[in-house]
């Protein structure tokens, strides 16, 4: 009986590890598509990015824990150069929407 509560208390902690690596592996893949459609949609290449966790710029007190924030270095067509913050996701559904938003350092 006791090895059976064992059991179950080793299953229900590995399937809790399984489940927390699942939907970090989807937040960063998911976050990371929703920034490259971003900038094929606006036609730049991303020449750089870096996933911003604690300094995300100009959208330091308005992101919601559903939404990403990457600083990047993107080239248009005409070969310009733009660094900026994108803000990946929605504010109440975070990445399950496609939304993207930039904020340019040169703008700031």
């Amino acid at each position: 009986m006791v090895i059976m509560h064992d059991f179950q208390a080793v299953f229900v902690v590995a399937l809790g590890v399984v489940a927390v690596i699942g939907l970090m592996a989807w937040h960063f893949s998911r976050s990371r598509l929703v920034l490259e459609q971003w900038a094929a949609k606006q036609g730049f290449q991303i020449l750089h990015s870096e996933y911003r966790n604690l300094f995300r710029g100009p959208f330091f007190w308005t992101t919601s824990r559903g939404q990403t924030v990457y600083y990047v270095r993107v080239r248009d067509r005409r070969g310009i150069e733009r660094s900026g913050w994108v803000r990946c996701g929605g504010w109440f559904f975070g990445l399950m929407t496609n939304k993207a938003e930039v904020r340019w350092e040169d703008e700031i």
